[in-house]
């Protein structure tokens, strides 16, 4: 039974690859299926190999990882797209959640932390930093007016009341057991709420449920 997670690799910058690819190798449970330089390449890629988890640089010539994240996202959607940025504050970042990535990390993250991010997005959870992505739904709204709070705290009245608990706590970047232990129910309570709330909002994943409660309190 095979117990590893698949990844894609994609980046323009061969030398980023290779170092990624080298850092992920060294865990046993991590597999790298390919490597891709380009968003064009990567679609292909995913299309072909089917990974657990696409690793995706943001800022790309021709192709960016945002498009192509949205191209994955349609032909592949069983694959996690993680978004690699340089930048805390990189605009593009919001788009490609958006688009369906699952979350997104700074180029200098830790190995360890990387490994992880990755157990987690092939798990259906999130790898994303609720600090940074409260400062882009910020810079959002400021260019949208507060209709866009507002609308989001009308689409979150479908929740119920645990949903809607289990939804803020995503929104913090709680993990399922972190949720599990706070809210005094099990992990599997937990998904099943996550689930529900994502159906009822018409919601890809986990980050884009975490905006949508970062939108709702910025218009509040």
């Amino acid at each position: 039974m095979n117990t590893t997670t698949s990844v894609l690799v994609v980046d323009d910058d061969a030398m980023v690859r290779a170092g990624l690819s080298m850092v992920l190798s060294a865990d046993p449970t991590i597999t790298i299926v390919a490597e891709a330089p380009s968003g064009a390449d990567a679609v292909v890629a995913a299309t072909r190999h089917r990974p657990d988890v696409v690793l995706m640089d943001l800022q790309m010539p021709e192709m960016n990882g945002v498009e192509a994240t949205r191209r994955i996202h349609a032909a592949v959607p069983s694959a996690a797209v993680l978004m690699l940025t340089t930048f805390h504050l990189d605009t593009h970042v919001l788009d490609a959640l958006q688009a369906g990535a699952s979350g997104y990390l700074l180029k200098d993250v830790a190995p360890q932390e990387l490994c992880h991010a990755i157990h987690l997005a092939a798990s259906g959870e999130s790898a994303f930093s609720a600090t940074i992505t409260r400062q882009l739904v910020a810079r959002q709204a400021r260019s949208r007016g507060g209709d866009d709070g507002a609308a989001a705290a009308r689409a979150l009245a479908v929740l119920t009341e645990r949903e809607r608990a289990v939804a803020d706590a995503v929104a913090e970047g709680a993990s399922n057991a972190t949720i599990a232990t706070a809210l005094f129910m099990s992990e599997g309570t937990v998904k099943t709420h996550v689930s529900r709330a994502l159906a009822k909002l018409g919601l890809d994943n986990r980050v884009q449920l975490a905006l949508l409660v970062f939108r709702a309190q910025q218009g509040s």
